[in-house]
């Protein structure tokens, strides 16, 4: 009790202040209607920042059951129980991510599969992407009402678009349909820097996975003598073997984007 008296001293002049602060903020605002609405507009976009770092800031915690890594560095958790497309900052949300389980997955074949616990009753639909926090694992091809299945990134039909990530030169991630842990980067000019151990991204330039997503490391690399691209193997930084747990990621704005970019034949002579 002493204790308490003790702590109320030291602050009663702060309490006093904030008191005669608040009484004099409700005196201004209360009879004047535009000061009333110019201060809860103000109050609830600071409470809707507070809540939103929060959020943000509670999800940070590395958990492979409920996290992915958006473009922006921002961690977020399983959005599909929300219909509501923009965060309480006012800003639309151009991904949503839905958790799932692996039930069934294949690594040895040339074209292998994943089967997903997760289907349309989730939200899931064909082309979403499939990613773990270590990159990306592949793309949905079917659902049903409670499973969908997914090309995994160890299958000879899938290609990735990807990008160094030290220099945004972009090319694409195939599989060698070999060795379950090893794939091929293309298209990357003999001319740009390369370094082993190099980092290999999702380049955004697909309606399916947002930028920054890690794929792969560089292992080995040579110049080719048929044309002006390097020869590059890469290492998947997802183990597939064992996996368990994913993200599906869909794209917001994918349906308009692809219809947009449906257009450009209209602009070939």
């Amino acid at each position: 009790m002493d204790s308490l008296l003790i702590f109320f001293k030291r602050i009663y002049v702060l309490l006093i202040f904030i008191v005669l602060e608040v009484t004099a903020i409700v005196f201004v605002v209360r009879g004047d209607v535009q000061r009333n609405s110019v201060f809860f507009t103000s109050a609830n976009y600071i409470m809707g920042k507070i809540y939103t770092v929060t959020w943000h800031g509670y999800f940070s915690l590395k958990d492979e059951n409920m996290e992915a890594r958006s473009a922006s560095g921002v961690y977020i958790s399983d959005t599909a129980k929300f219909h509501n497309y923009v965060d309480t900052a006012g800003q639309i949300l151009k991904y949503r991510y839905i958790t799932a389980a692996i039930v069934k997955n294949s690594v040895s074949r040339q074209n292998n599969f994943i089967t997903l616990d997760a289907g349309s009753l989730k939200g899931v639909k064909e082309d979403m992407g499939v990613v773990s926090p270590d990159g990306v694992v592949g793309v949905v091809v079917a659902v049903s009402d409670h499973f969908s299945l997914a090309l995994s990134v160890l299958n000879k039909k899938i290609g990735v678009s990807a990008k160094l990530k030290n220099n945004d030169f972009y090319g694409s991630i195939v599989w060698t349909g070999k060795d379950y842990r090893k794939a091929f980067l293309t298209e990357i000019p003999n001319h740009v820097e390369l370094k082993k151990g190099d980092t290999v991204v999702t380049s955004g330039y697909s309606a399916v996975f947002p930028v920054g997503i890690p794929i792969a490391t560089i292992d080995a690399f040579e110049k080719n003598s048929d044309d002006n691209f390097y020869n590059i193997s890469v290492t998947f930084l997802n183990d597939l073997k064992s996996l368990n747990n994913v993200l599906i990621i869909e794209n917001l704005m994918q349906k308009e984007q692809l219809e947009l970019e449906g257009l450009e034949s209209k602009f070939v002579q």
